[in-house]
């Protein structure tokens, strides 16, 4: 993350307790000192970059989450849009809980409620998530494309060939961006590829209708089934993680509650029109994911092409988060304040960064289920558990919870200890 944050004046000291002194809360006025310091992203930016982020691959087993859990599944992707609006809410509201100042990312928030040790293990839980899912995303990509080549010339060069190549084209778009909003138009680009390949699929499967001659059953809730479809649903929604990030590169960081609640509103919106019409259609024979029970043809290969350009578009995006807290922790600036020395610093660590992550990612047999295993334990706990206990306990001295907001937090506590479970016993049933 940036190393000066939107509300930092040139020239102010940064406190003994390592926080940077800003107002508690954003204001306008702030934009004009803060577009001095380095260039700023709008609400808009920040919008396209939310959706990027988090409305990714999971959207395509959303109508086999409905399949598990029955048509109750709807109202668990509402009700899990409600929960990543509110985490992302109160995350932000962690950074300002310290009169005139504001934290720089989600490991001081950590820090702040409960140590350095718990820093620590925030941060490794954190960062494991993110470059994780980049490098599971890459892979994604290599075997993507090695399928669309399928039958082409290019069809016998393999999966490890496209995943070094997929490699190396988010390395570029790495090395040469310095901040989130350097990233803006890989955002925008990635929002139209999941609007495209939402389009495709509920085109594709409401023509299909006329063609199913007896409709495939489906049920209104499975009891039994219900909590893993829960758990799936709210992984569709971890994202998170790297809203500090955002918030701190808008220009009108005050904005930041809306826009974040009408991106997440629009994710649920295409969730909701992809799981009803892959399971209204396809019933309990629906497969993960769906475009397995789409009809085969063009818009199929149109769908796939779209996935796989998004997790590429999406890859630069949550690394650039990452290697910038990792850079202001080294001592590296950022934005206007960048020396030439600390652009070269910074391009040399990000290259050896990716080298890690596509040399894991190619030589580690089974990489992708050995990190969905530990990302299971990782994701339910940074992006529900950790920010709802954070919150409470940063605030409890200052503000007086009300039962109801208990129960809530309670409630997004047990359902992030109900996806640590399933998820994780999923992700070992599959090694």
């Amino acid at each position: 993350m940036n190393s000066q944050q939107p509300l930092l004046a040139e020239g102010e000291a940064r406190g003994n307790s390592g926080y940077l002194a800003t107002p508690a809360l954003p204001a306008d006025d702030t934009t004009a000192v803060a577009s001095t310091v380095q260039q700023k992203g709008s609400a808009t930016e920040t919008f396209f970059h939310i959706v990027c982020i988090s409305a990714g691959t999971g959207i395509l087993q959303l109508p086999y989450a409905l399949k598990q859990g029955g048509w109750i599944g709807a109202l668990y992707i509402i009700l899990a849009a409600a929960i990543s609006a509110y985490t992302g809410n109160i995350l932000v509201k962690c950074l300002y809980h310290k009169q005139g100042t504001r934290l720089r990312s989600y490991s001081e928030v950590v820090e702040a409620a409960f140590g350095r040790y718990g820093r620590v293990v925030a941060r490794g839980l954190k960062d494991f998530n993110l470059l994780g899912v980049a490098g599971i995303f890459i892979v994604l990509a290599g075997i993507n494309i090695n399928a669309l080549v399928s039958g082409t010339p290019a069809d016998s060069l393999g999966p490890q060939f496209w995943i070094a190549v997929s490699s190396v084209l988010v390395w570029l778009v790495i090395v040469m961006a310095r901040e989130i909003h350097d990233v803006f138009v890989l955002s925008v680009f990635g929002t139209l590829t999941t609007v495209v390949m939402v389009l495709i699929i509920v085109w594709l499967g409401i023509s299909d209708l006329e063609f199913v001659r007896v409709r495939p059953p489906t049920k209104l809730v499975d009891i039994g089934l219900a909590p893993m479809s829960l758990a799936s649903i709210c992984f569709s929604f971890g994202g998170n993680l790297n809203w500090p990030d955002l918030e701190a590169s808008m220009q009108s960081p005050k904005r930041w509650s809306r826009t974040l609640a009408l991106a997440t509103a629009f994710i649920a919106f295409i969730y909701l029109c992809v799981a009803v019409v892959g399971y209204g259609v396809y019933g309990d024979l629906v497969k993960s994911p769906v475009l397995l029970s789409l009809p085969p043809g063009i818009p199929v290969v149109v769908a796939n092409a779209m996935i796989t350009a998004h997790v590429l578009l999406a890859c630069p995006i949550i690394l650039t988060a990452v290697f910038i807290e990792a850079e202001n922790d080294l001592g590296l600036g950022s934005g206007a304040g960048f020396s030439a020395c600390e652009r070269i610093y910074s391009i040399l660590f990000r290259t050896a960064m990716m080298l890690v992550i596509a040399a894991t990612a190619l030589l580690v047999s089974d990489f992708s289920k050995i990190v969905t295993v530990l990302g299971a334990i990782a994701a339910s706990m940074v992006v529900f558990v950790i920010p709802v206990a954070c919150y409470v306990r940063l605030f409890q001295g200052q503000r007086v919870f009300s039962s109801l907001e208990y129960a809530w937090c309670t409630l997004i506590a047990g359902i992030g200890l109900l996806c640590l479970v399933i998820g994780t016993s999923q992700a070992v049933a599959k090694l």
